[in-house]
């Protein structure tokens, strides 16, 4: 079987906004024998799917299809012309919020995707309900474990780490009473300001963090999820960290774990539940541990692949030969 995966050209590898496109990547080309062609850079804006498929339609169908693995669904237009260049194609795609569903129709029409996953479970259903002449189906993200570094217990010097986006309501609430009380807590200080700007830095700080702060996007910021709540990355970066995780978890997660692997906000009184949690720490390193071993057994990108694998596999309507 071959298969050509439109790798990401010249990936600025210790950015930690790149990490989980560049840890997927790297995963898969560890485990399957793909023909890498890398991103022409033709097209570094999104293109209107009208045009795409214009272009679409000029140019031969003679190469094996393509794997693609975007954030939001405009990051598909970096890959002109591979995806133009073969019939079902597949892509991954991370962002599906339900304000770009329509956009999202209309482009995997224009780059010829046979196999739209995405990282949410509810994206993935409506989206079958609306495009039923592709298969879209659920693949939930995952993480490269090799990566991370889980600091021992008593090294750990950072009480309370809330990476990316925060919760502002929560982050109001405890910043003055926890600096009051001497508990660490590192934060995004600048709107849209990345904490760690390096990959290491990232990893350092994650492992040697206690408590890592995480809500869903449809708590943060509920009026451009529309409502969707899912497992993002930063769930499963935490638990690979050994750090308790504190918030709100999506059902997602619940259901992949098998049992509730993180202690709801209490949003009465969360810096007397932090103070709380802090002073009787011995007593989540069970829960702790539990999710560390998860996310070894289950949650690595390469688990993720083996389904993906699997899928096209199944699919033999797929010509994949060149």
């Amino acid at each position: 079987m071959k298969l050509r995966l439109i790798r990401t050209k010249n990936p600025d590898k210790q950015h930690v906004s790149v990490a989980d496109v560049y840890d997927f990547e790297t995963t898969a080309m560890e485990l399957f024998p793909f023909i890498i062609c890398n991103e022409s850079g033709y097209f570094r804006k999104a293109v209107r799917p009208s045009v795409a498929g214009y272009i679409n339609k000029l140019l031969p169908k003679t190469k094996a299809p393509a794997f693609c693995i975007s954030m939001g669904i405009n990051g598909i237009s970096r890959s002109f012309p591979h995806l133009f260049l073969s019939s079902g194609n597949i892509l991954y795609l991370f962002d599906a919020w339900p304000g770009s569903y329509e956009l999202i129709g209309k482009t995997i029409k224009a780059y010829n995707i046979g196999l739209l996953l995405t990282s949410s479970r509810e994206s993935a259903a409506a989206l079958q309900k609306m495009y039923s002449d592709i298969c879209v189906l659920w693949c939930p993200e995952g993480i490269r474990n090799t990566v991370y570094r889980a600091y021992d217990y008593s090294q750990k010097d950072i009480d309370v780490i809330q990476i990316g986006r925060k919760y502002d309501l929560w982050h109001d609430r405890v910043v003055g009473k926890l600096k009051h009380s001497g508990i660490s807590y590192v934060y995004e200080k600048v709107k849209g300001e990345v904490i760690f700007r390096h990959r290491t830095d990232f990893f350092e700080g994650l492992g040697r963090s206690r408590i890592s702060v995480c809500f869903p996007r449809s708590v943060t910021h509920t009026e451009k999820s529309g409502g969707l709540t899912t497992m993002t990355n930063r769930y499963l970066q935490s638990a690979a960290s050994k750090c308790l995780i504190l918030g709100i978890i999506p059902g997602e997660m619940k259901d992949l774990f098998g049992y509730d692997p993180g202690i709801t906000a209490d949003m009465n009184d969360p810096a007397g539940q932090i103070k709380e949690i802090l002073d009787n720490f011995k007593d989540y390193i069970p829960l702790i541990e539990k999710n560390y071993s998860e996310c070894l057994r289950n949650h690595d990108w390469a688990d993720r692949w083996r389904y993906i694998e699997q899928l096209i596999q199944r699919r033999k309507k797929w010509n994949t030969e060149v």
